[in-house]
């Protein structure tokens, strides 16, 4: 919230209630100066963490609660190329608060939507996809919290997807420890992914054999305020470990160790990864935020081997409310590059996928993207918010077989290739969003795109121009039951 809540890392979530109602009850004791747009804001977030605030301010709970509740979400879909259809999103959820400090969720999710995409892996009944969308137990003991399930996570920064872990894959089953010292709040986490299938030399005869590679990822990250909270800070480090037969590896479920020394001295392979992000405030309305993402980086120069191009990622951003004093506004800017081969090993099952969807940037590797965004808050119930974005994606993927061209030059000759790769495809787009928010129980909005892609999926002069529409409608509720 323009960085009121100061007591929450932006680039760190999912939140729990109780942290988001924490932060409120902090902001509004402090003295900072609330604008009559985060006043309404303020108000609508009040009313929402109503019950959360008055048990942290009460510091106590007589009984026990379960909260059942649900959210539907209707929409009617128009694209150019496919004839106008309704498409549902149907959320439930129950919550059971043992005692002040363990909790149960279970929310399960049937999407319509899901039937149509060809990444995704399940079953399909009745032209509806419906899975566990959340199953964990969280407990919270003073400075320390641990999760066990399957839940979000989304660390990084950025508006149009997060390098390190975004929320368009399908939720972990994890285990996560979070430790809040004052300013500085480390995590880690260790999940399971799915398996992927695979040719591995066999320990007996060293021939190559068929199976299927469990796979396993391990994180750990700091995230720390500094300046008055007016700079966060945060660093990450991780692997994604797999192969034949693999099993847990205790020196990765260590949340203390370093994982690039521990892979290092087990000469085993692995997806290593590091990730750095940056959130400054200028000025109470004016941001600055970054991210960089280093999955390999080449130092030497001893063969041919060496010549392989970094495989990086970075995001620069601003963010500034109510420019050139328009109260209300907010303007945004963006900048994404991400390089080819990001995300991916040799090893098809050491690439950054989780059931077929990129833990990274939606948009994978081998793009750059550049975003302007205005948003109006209009009386606090409505939103409407413009923007362009202008896409290059060339023609390497997360999903494309590994190649190594650099392999037939010289240290001398030296290797380079241009930025995207082979036939770009440039996408420019334009949208706006108008959202209406009259109660915290329901709301409209639609959403109106205009697409044009030159050299579409990457093939030369294949042009296309695409106009989509939505207009949906949703409801949440929730029924409250003290034991």
């Amino acid at each position: 919230m323009r960085g009121k809540l100061v007591g929450l890392y932006q680039n760190n979530k999912p939140y729990t209630k109780g942290e988001v109602a924490k932060a409120l009850i902090e902001l509004t004791k402090s003295e900072q100066k609330i604008l009559t747009t985060e006043q309404r804001l303020l108000k609508k977030l009040l009313l929402e963490f109503e019950e959360e605030i008055d048990f942290l301010n009460n510091h106590q709970k007589s009984n026990y609660e379960i909260q059942i509740g649900t959210r539907l979400q209707g929409n009617i879909d128009k694209v150019q190329t496919i004839k106008t259809s309704y498409k549902g999103i149907y959320r439930t959820k129950a919550l059971v608060q043992i005692n002040n400090n363990i909790t149960i969720y279970n929310g399960i999710n049937v999407d319509q939507y899901l039937v149509d995409d060809p990444l995704y892996r399940g079953k399909e009944w009745r032209g509806a996809v419906g899975y566990n969308e959340q199953a964990y137990i969280t407990g919270k003991f003073i400075r320390f919290q641990i999760k066990f399930g399957r839940d979000f996570l989304k660390w990084g920064a950025g508006r149009t997807g997060t390098l390190m872990f975004s929320d368009v894959a399908q939720p972990m089953d994890q285990f996560n420890l979070k430790i809040q010292l004052g300013s500085l709040q480390y995590n880690y986490f260790h999940a399971q992914l799915d398996p992927m299938d695979g040719l591995f030399y066999s320990n007996d005869s060293l021939a190559l054999v068929k199976g299927k590679a469990n796979r396993y990822i391990s994180a750990h990250r700091v995230d720390m305020h500094f300046l008055n909270h007016r700079l966060e800070c945060s660093i990450t480090e991780g692997l994604l470990y797999s192969g034949l037969y693999e099993s847990v590896d205790f020196s990765y479920i260590n949340p203390f160790i370093v994982y690039y020394g521990a892979q290092i001295n087990k000469s085993d392979e692995a997806n290593m990864f590091t990730c750095a992000d940056i959130r400054f405030y200028l000025k109470n309305n004016l941001s600055f935020y970054s991210s960089l993402l280093i999955d390999d980086f080449q130092v030497e120069k001893t063969g041919p081997v060496d010549l392989e191009p970094n495989e990086i990622g970075y995001i620069l951003g601003l963010d500034w409310a109510d420019p050139f004093n328009l109260s209300g506004f907010l303007l945004s800017g963006e900048y994404t590059r991400v390089t080819n081969r990001t995300y991916k090993t040799p090893n098809p099952w050491e690439s950054f996928l989780y059931r077929n969807r990129t833990l990274g940037h939606p948009l994978g590797n081998d793009f750059d993207l550049w975003l302007i965004e205005l948003c109006k808050w209009w009386t606090g119930n409505l939103i409407v918010k413009l923007d362009y974005q202008f896409i290059r994606k060339g023609e390497g993927s997360i999903y494309t077989p590994w190649d190594e061209p650099w392999m037939d030059y010289t240290v001398n000759e030296g290797y380079s290739e241009p930025f995207p790769t082979g036939i770009v495809e440039k996408r420019n787009r334009v949208g706006i969003d108008v959202k209406f928010y009259p109660s915290i129980h329901w709301g409209i909005q639609g959403i109106v795109n205009y697409l044009n892609r030159k050299n579409a999926d990457c093939f030369q002069d294949n042009n296309k121009d695409e106009t989509q529409w939505r207009i949906g409608i949703w409801w949440q509720g929730d029924i409250n039951l003290d034991l």
